[in-house]
């Protein structure tokens, strides 16, 4: 059985994968992915090792596969590896891959919807009853394209009453039976084809081609994809089934409704179209928003939200593909295995970084190494990454922070530091890590504007946007809003495309910020007025970036430039785009935006660092103290609590009086017989 060829390793995986998923694509993808890492690694499979899966790994990473590719890749072969184990009877063989070291963090992306106005420009162009009907059961009932193919008509209950609504019994995903409903109003289009269609047998698919075969999924979607051509909109089937979820969660849909009618298995799948589209968060943006002082602008003409769509065709604002730094210069002084190991890490890390940070955090990364390696080799010389010790570190962070460096920077090197000896521990070139000796770390304030500044700054874009609207002010405008009325990171507002615009709802949708999180911020009255009146002066494809500047990208140091100089301008020290922010977080919270709803808007994974961000002002907290004692007073005058006392014969000034407790003691009962 050992001496089995590839080639009949994978004609048993498929029988093994057919009889477990017999319904399902997984042996189709599964093979696939096999397939791909026997041209990549050569060798026999029953000889590969955890190396050899870095190696394969690494190389789809830096070819640009997606990280769910990625994942799915590393699935596949964990599948086959256990399988191939148990063929071989030694259940205990180590299984090569490692999904906590191979799958990589994976982007927590929200679903792609479409706007109202995207929407509206798909439905005109359809041109079918059949084609309606399709598009109706995706977007208004959120089936999925395959489940639209195997729809028969003994699945549809249509009521005699035209006004009820019409039921619809799906098998989904996983074989799971679930009721999905239509409205009169959205089952129109589905009912005049129902009357119009040649009939066909109960059981049978429901829609068909023009030669009278069912549809199948892949006709499905060339007709979405003709239609979306036609409209120029970015239009799949299953971006239909997001913005039915999108609309169901605005509507404030519970979320365990909501699970029911997508079929989801896991409620935590359903949850990202509440955080994607939460009319709570949403109204509590816009009354926060409504209480911050605002400066009385000059008199401009009001923007026209319907002149501003997204123009069909390519993109001709992106950012360019640089190359990236492979690291063969860096610090040739060093010995073979701490440069080999360093740039090992990089590679490795090259992949899990957002494709437009990928340099700038390569150059990054390799500066900060290098200031720590420098230092290492000339206090003690070292050969390797495992002979670093908890004496290294100590040495090292004591002598920089002597020398002044501040104490978060310390940080930040011995993070790279540990990131490079954690990768090296998984390969097994490090046996353990050195202990992290304690660094005391300061807590400064958040160093956000003070409301008079922000109504400087605005009052001086105004002005400026009165008196000389060309190009370059309203690019201050726009990206001064992005930061400070939508908390956008600056390398956010950078990365922004015009598709992520949803200017008729007021949301931006942001792609793989941080810890690459979607997420959904809003816009108020004065960023909407700002980005209206800049987007007809740069080119706005949907793929188009959204800041730019002579038809070229607007670069990180030309952004803080611009920030700077607009505070410079207004005569407030020290504006920066992160400043801008802190400014974001602290003016919503101090106007009654809720932690959590903060949390969900700035993209943080934990409520910690959104405290760090936004302060609580004084007056504030003052007031949410009059508040709540407000409130405790109102609840407790009922006649059972006044000012700490109970009022009805049990308690007085902390006493029971009716002869059972006095100052704490127990007391004989008057009437003890």
């Amino acid at each position: 059985m050992e001496n089995r060829t590839n080639a009949d390793w994978i004609t048993a995986f498929a029988a093994y994968l057919t009889r477990r998923f017999p319904d399902r694509a997984t042996t189709k993808h599964y093979v696939s992915d096999l397939q791909i890492f026997i041209r990549a690694q050569p060798k026999p499979l029953a000889s590969v090792t955890r190396a050899d899966i870095d190696t394969f790994v690494d190389a789809e990473r830096a070819r640009g596969c997606a990280p769910a590719t990625v994942k799915r890749r590393a699935a596949s072969l964990t599948t086959f590896f256990a399988f191939l184990a148990d063929e071989l009877g030694e259940p205990q063989r180590l299984n090569p891959v490692c999904m906590r070291r191979h799958a990589g963090r994976q982007p927590q992306l929200l679903p792609r919807d479409l706007s109202d106005q995207e929407v509206a420009a798909f439905l005109a162009v359809l041109a079918t009853l059949r084609d309606q009907a399709m598009v109706c059961l995706m977007l208004y009932a959120g089936l999925r394209v395959g489940e639209v193919a195997s729809l028969r008509s003994i699945d549809l209950t249509l009521p005699d009453d035209s006004q009820d609504l019409i039921r619809l019994r799906v098998l989904g995903k996983g074989r799971k039976e679930r009721l999905v409903y239509l409205t009169p109003t959205h089952a129109q289009s589905l009912r005049a084809f129902l009357q119009t269609a040649p009939p066909v047998p109960p059981d049978a698919p429901l829609f068909r081609n023009r030669f009278g075969r069912p549809l199948s999924v892949a006709g499905i979607e060339e007709r979405v994809t003709h239609y979306a051509q036609q409209c120029g909109v970015a239009v799949t089937c299953h971006r239909l089934r997001h913005t039915y979820g999108r609309w169901m969660a605005e509507g404030e849909m519970p979320v365990l409704a909501l699970s029911r009618l997508l079929g989801h298995a896991h409620i935590q799948t359903t949850q990202r179209y509440i955080d994607g589209a939460d009319p709570q968060v949403r109204r509590s943006y816009e009354a926060a928003m409504a209480q911050q002082p605002a400066p009385v602008p000059p008199s401009l003409p009001p923007p026209d939200l319907s002149a501003f769509l997204p123009e069909p065709g390519p993109a001709t604002v992106t950012r360019p593909a640089l190359a990236l730094p492979d690291g063969s210069d860096w610090l040739p002084e060093a010995p073979a295995a701490i440069r080999q190991g360093t740039l090992a890490w990089l590679h490795h890390q090259q992949g899990c970084w957002k494709p437009s940070q990928r340099r700038e955090h390569s150059i990054q990364r390799l500066r900060e190494l290098r200031v720590f390696w420098v230092w290492q080799l000339a206090h003690r010389p070292l050969t390797s990454w495992a002979e670093l010790s908890t004496r290294d570190i100590a040495a090292f962070q004591e002598a920089e922070l002597a020398r002044g460096l501040r104490a978060k920077s310390v940080k930040t090197l011995l993070d790279r530091v540990y990131e490079v000896l954690r990768y090296l521990a998984e390969r097994d070139e490090v046996s353990s890590l050195p202990l992290r000796p304690a660094l005391a770390l300061p807590e400064p304030l958040p160093r956000h504007l003070t409301p008079a500044e922000v109504v400087v700054i605005e009052t001086r874009l105004a002005e400026q946007a009165s008196a000389n609207p060309d190009a370059a002010t309203l690019l201050d405008q726009a990206l001064y809003y992005l930061l400070c009325h939508a908390g956008l990171r600056i390398s956010e507002a950078l990365d922004l495309q015009v598709q992520d615009l949803d200017l008729s709802a007021r949301r931006v949708r942001v792609r793989e910020g941080k810890g690459r999180r979607d997420r959904v911020v809003y816009l108020s009255e004065p960023a909407l007025s700002a980005l209206l009146r800049y987007l007809p002066t740069v080119p706005h494809a949907a793929g188009d970036l959204v800041l730019s500047r002579a038809g070229l990208p607007l670069g990180d140091a030309q952004a803080w430039a611009r920030i700077r100089a607009l505070g410079q301008a207004a005569g407030v020290a020290g504006v920066s785009p992160h400043r801008l922010r802190h400014t974001y977080a602290t003016q919503l919270l101090n106007h009654g935006m809720s932690l959590e709803g903060l949390r969900g808007l700035m993209g943080h994974a934990s409520l910690d660092t959104t405290l760090i961000y936004a302060h609580l002002a004084d007056s504030t907290l003052e007031q949410q103290y009059r508040t709540a004692m407000e409130q405790q007073t109102a609840r407790v005058t009922d006649g059972r609590v006044t000012d700490g006392r109970v009022t009805d014969g049990r308690v007085t000034d902390g006493r029971v009086t009716d002869g059972r407790v006095t100052d704490g003691r127990v007391t004989e009962l008057v009437n003890s017989m």
